[in-house]
């Protein structure tokens, strides 16, 4: 890598930090009561984000976390790409009254995939991923109906 390469990385990654371009994981003001599958994955993931001081004005309703794994390339029949989904159908109420009603849904593809453990292992890292991706999805939600 060049230096006028490597010095524009560093420039670009520092305005990005010093604007304030940062996804919203640490909203103190938003906790809320959680309702259906409280003590799955995703749940879990969900809660780290959640302030015990604040007003719980919301109910978040989250159901059963859904993985699929679509094989999109074969080498010698046999696959060795996938595309990872994941998706949890969520409900967010006030009161009586449902504000949302949505599956929360994220993609990724995987590549050059074999049977290996190593190979396993990054197909849960990639869960993983994909279910804080969907929890900022979330916090996103709840920060525009608070």
């Amino acid at each position: 890598m060049s230096k006028f390469n490597l010095l524009t990385v560093l420039l670009v990654s520092s305005l990005l930090s010093a604007c304030g371009f940062h996804t919203p994981t640490n909203t103190i003001s938003i906790n809320v009561s959680i309702t259906g599958n409280s003590n799955g994955a995703f749940a879990t993931e969900f809660k780290k984000h959640l302030s015990a001081k604040a007003e719980r004005t919301l109910t978040v309703k989250i159901g059963d976390e859904v993985q699929k794994q679509q094989a999109i390339a074969y080498t010698k029949g046999v696959a060795s790409s996938y595309t990872l989904i994941l998706s949890v159908p969520v409900e967010i109420s006030r009161g009586k009254k449902i504000l949302l009603s949505k599956k929360l849904t994220a993609s990724t593809t995987v590549s050059d995939i074999t049977t290996s453990q190593a190979d396993r292992l990054r197909i849960g890292d990639s869960y993983v991923q994909l279910r804080k991706a969907l929890v900022v999805k979330l916090l996103r939600r709840l920060n525009a109906l608070k």
